[in-house]
């Protein structure tokens, strides 16, 4: 019985040497110069920020699709009529959400770790997504109008701009889980600032086809997600 105390003892030494062991273990695995992934959630907080404000933004967007009330049946019929433009523009600005949420998605997921100025930078991008609402309406009820395409096109090609800007400090950084993603990470967001940014001078001679000209999108990021799909992981 008195060599219980003892044993305690002895049980807690093996077990201090085995956890040094895995730690050193694990270190001298680690290639010189790479950066190791935080187990802190604060990547974690960062990306469920993100999501968050995405989400909130295209829920905002469904705020113009209504109805009013105490309507007979014609009067009813014409007020769908009329949500014709403003369903329209929720469709479109949803898509382009989407698409947006979609890259940042894309790049994150790339990052080994999340740096205090890729943050920093992050927050400065997320008030534009939330900003977003605001040129959707707009574009929804006057999308005939040039500073109301120029608004909104402004708006997301900003924000496109703000994910290179992101994309800079990480290959700075040097926080990309490959060398192959960080060469392909400009990409998808140069893309994007591209189309809508030059859509704004075509929207002062003509808003309807600076409107269909941000369709260019959709052959473009698909030919970007092969190019990234083909890139070797390593």
């Amino acid at each position: 019985m008195a060599g219980a105390p003892f044993a305690g003892d002895a049980r807690q030494v093996l077990a201090r040497r085995k956890y040094t062991h895995r730690f050193f273990r694990g270190a001298a695995r680690a290639e010189p110069g790479e950066v190791e992934q935080s187990e802190e959630p604060e990547g974690g907080r960062v990306l469920a920020l993100s999501d968050g404000v995405f989400a909130i933004a295209a829920t905002l967007l469904a705020l113009d699709l209504r109805v009013p009330e105490g309507l007979d049946s014609a009067g009813f019929h014409a007020a769908l009529a009329k949500l014709s433009a403003p369903f329209t523009g929720y469709v479109i600005a949803y898509l382009v959400i989407g698409l947006l949420w979609l890259g940042h998605h894309q790049l994150f997921s790339a990052l080994r770790t999340i740096s205090g100025r890729v943050a920093g930078v992050n927050v400065l991008l997320l008030g534009l997504v939330a900003l977003l609402p605001f040129p959707s309406s707009v574009l929804a009820d006057y999308g005939d109008e040039s500073i109301a395409v120029v608004l909104y096109a402004a708006n997301v090609g900003s924000i496109a701009l703000l994910q290179l800007v992101i994309v800079g400090i990480v290959l700075h950084e040097r926080g990309f889980r490959s060398r192959s993603l960080g060469a392909l990470a400009y990409l998808p967001s140069a893309v994007t600032a591209g189309v809508f940014l030059l859509s704004i001078p075509i929207a002062l001679a003509s808003p309807t086809w600076a409107t269909l000209s941000w369709l260019l999108l959709i052959p473009t990021h698909f030919a970007v997600d092969r190019v990234v799909a083909r890139a070797p992981s390593a």
